[in-house]
C-alpha cells in the first residue's frame, strides 16, 4: 500500500516546508495520465492522483490503462496504449502527459505515436525506465520535451523524499522556463577515467530500453551530450551485454560523458564496479559512477538535453 501522505509531509532538499501548489510548476495545470508500458495497480493509481490534486493538479486518464488484453504484461494491447496517448496528446486540456509506470512495452508502439502533434505542441511527457524508448524516440523526433521524473505509481512516497521532491521541483521550473543557478544535485560522483570536468546536455537513459533501439530509426545521437545510465533486476553478465552491445553500435560515440547511476537489484556491486572500470576503458569519454537516479528513492530529475556540468566530483544543473 502507498504511504498516505500529508500536507506537512512536503519538504524540500533544504528542510523548509514546501507549499504544495509549488511542486509542479506554474505551466500545468492538468496531467494526461496514460500508462504506455505496464499497469500498476488500481489503489496505487488512486494515490498518485490523490497527491497530484492535493497539488491543485487535475487528471485526464487513458480509457485503457486497465483494459489487459492478449498480453499480461502489458496495461492493455497496442492499439488501445497508441489510442489512449495520442489521444491525451491531442487534447488541448492536457499540459503534460505523466505515465502510471514503466515495466514493459513502450517500444511495441513508438512507429504510431503522434510524434507531429507532440512537436506542434511541445508536450511534456514524464516517465523513466521503459518509458526511455518513447523519450528516445521523440528526441530523435524532435518531438516534444522529454522529462525524467517520478511516475503517477510512485508519487506518495517520492512526496516523503526530500531530495526525491526537490528535484522534481527544480525540473518543473525547467518546464516553466524559471530555471536559476548553477545547482549541486549530485555529490561524491567517483570519477573513472578521463577528464573529471565536462560539460553538455543531459541524456538520463534505461540500460536494456537503449540497447533495445540500437539499429532502429529512434536513437538519436549521443554527440556532444552527458549520457546517465540506469538499471534494475538485471546480473552483472546482462549488463555487460547490453553494455558491449551500446559500444558496438557506436552509441556512445562522440559523448561528453557517461555517468553509472543506480543499478538497482543488479548483482553482486563490487563485481558491477569491475565492469564499469573495464567499460571505461573501452569508451573513449570520461566515465563516473554514484548519481542517484532510479529505480531507488532518493532519485534526481531531468530535462532531457538541459545543461549540466561535471566537476569537483559533483554533477551541476539548473
Amino acid at each position: 500500500m502507498s504511504p498516505a501522505v500529508q500536507p506537512e509531509n512536503f519538504w524540500d532538499n533544504s528542510g523548509m516546508m514546501t507549499p504544495k501548489t509549488d511542486i509542479f510548476g506554474s505551466t500545468i495545470r492538468t496531467f494526461g495520465i496514460a500508462a504506455p508500458a505496464s499497469s500498476c495497480k488500481p489503489e496505487e493509481l488512486c494515490a498518485g492522483i490523490q497527491v497530484l490534486e492535493q497539488c491543485g493538479i487535475k487528471v485526464i486518464t487513458g480509457k485503457h490503462l486497465f483494459r489487459k488484453g492478449t498480453f499480461s504484461y502489458l496495461s492493455a494491447d497496442d492499439s488501445f496504449r497508441i489510442d489512449d496517448f495520442n489521444s491525451l496528446a491531442e487534447n488541448e486540456s492536457v499540459d503534460a502527459i505523466i505515465c502510471t509506470r514503466g515495466g514493459y512495452g513502450t517500444p511495441r508502439i513508438l512507429e504510431k505515436i503522434n510524434y507531429e502533434v507532440l512537436k506542434e505542441r511541445n508536450l511534456p511527457v514524464i516517465g523513466f525506465s521503459d518509458i526511455t524508448a518513447l523519450h528516445l524516440a521523440m528526441l530523435s523526433q524532435n518531438a516534444g520535451r522529454c522529462v525524467a521524473s517520478q511516475m503517477v505509481a510512485r508519487l506518495p512516497e517520492s512526496m516523503l523524499s526530500r531530495t526525491t521532491l526537490s528535484g522534481m521541483k527544480r525540473v518543473y521550473r525547467q518546464l516553466d522556463g524559471t530555471g536559476g543557478t548553477w545547482n549541486k544535485v549530485g555529490r561524491k560522483l567517483v570519477a573513472l577515467s578521463g577528464d573529471q570536468t565536462v560539460s553538455g546536455g543531459v541524456i538520463p537513459v534505461n540500460l536494456t530500453l537503449a540497447a533495445a533501439l540500437c539499429g532502429t530509426d529512434y536513437m538519436p545521437s549521443m554527440k556532444g551530450r552527458i549520457v546517465i545510465i540506469e538499471e534494475v533486476g538485471e546480473p552483472v553478465r546482462k549488463i555487460d551485454r547490453m553494455l558491449n552491445q551500446l559500444l558496438y553500435s557506436k552509441f556512445f560515440h562522440g559523448a561528453a560523458a557517461v555517468v553509472f547511476a543506480q543499478f538497482t537489484d543488479c548483482g553482486n556491486s563490487a563485481e558491477r564496479n569491475r565492469l564499469f572500470l573495464d567499460f571505461a576503458d573501452r569508451v573513449n569519454c570520461p566515465v563516473f559512477r554514484g548519481l542517484e537516479y532510479g529505480h531507488a528513492l532518493p532519485s534526481l530529475s531531468f530535462l532531457f538535453d538541459e545543461p549540466c556540468r561535471i566537476g569537483d566530483r559533483s554533477l551541476f544543473l539548473q
